[in-house]
């Protein structure tokens, strides 16, 4: 995944400051951030003497699933961005990616489709939204149909064709969450 070809969807401050430490830290080269002395009056001065903070020094302790969590949802958000951000609204990624990480591992895979796109859309009655996502579940079962994607913008697609977009999405977004690093 190549999060340097950001969408302008995703253009958001916090957002950006999301991706580039995301970024960063996923690089895989050692480079360390120099921190800068006159920021911050509270640090270590082995650090302001030019020593660089490195990942293994933030002591993360038993807070470090948490830190690990956030990472994958920070990184199934920067995909989801990726691939959907030029035509789908932030807030809608957003939604989605915090909808996945809530649907529970037990359920069936229709299950946590539904889970990710029933809030999203209300409008659609469950039996409905079984039917559209039924497909999709297959293929996350390794019997791969491949849908046809409208790349129109959001706000340009019909209630059925936005239900078939983020149940794609929820997809893309499950996916991620249980294998990271496809």
């Amino acid at each position: 995944m190549v999060l340097s070809s950001r969408s302008s969807a995703c253009s958001s401050s916090q957002t950006q400051a999301e991706l580039d430490l995301l970024e960063t830290v996923l690089s895989g080269d050692n480079a360390t951030y120099p921190w800068n002395p006159g920021e911050c009056g509270a640090f270590d001065e082995t650090i302001a003497l030019g020593d660089p903070l490195k990942v293994d020094d933030l002591n993360l302790g038993d807070r470090s699933p948490l830190f690990f969590e956030q990472l994958d949802s920070c990184m199934v958000y920067a995909h989801l961005c990726e691939r959907f951000g030029a035509q789908v609204p932030t807030s809608v990624l957003k939604r989605l990616c915090d909808l996945a990480k809530q649907t529970c591992s037990e359920q069936s895979l229709l299950e946590r489709l539904l889970g990710c796109v029933g809030e999203l859309l209300p409008q659609w009655a469950t039996e409905d939204l079984q039917v559209l996502a039924r497909p999709l579940a297959y293929a996350m079962r390794g019997q791969s149909q491949k849908l046809p994607l409208d790349d129109r913008p959001w706000d340009d697609l019909s209630n059925l064709e936005q239900a078939r977009l983020s149940l794609v999405m929820a997809q893309v977004a499950l996916q991620q969450l249980n294998h990271p690093h496809d």
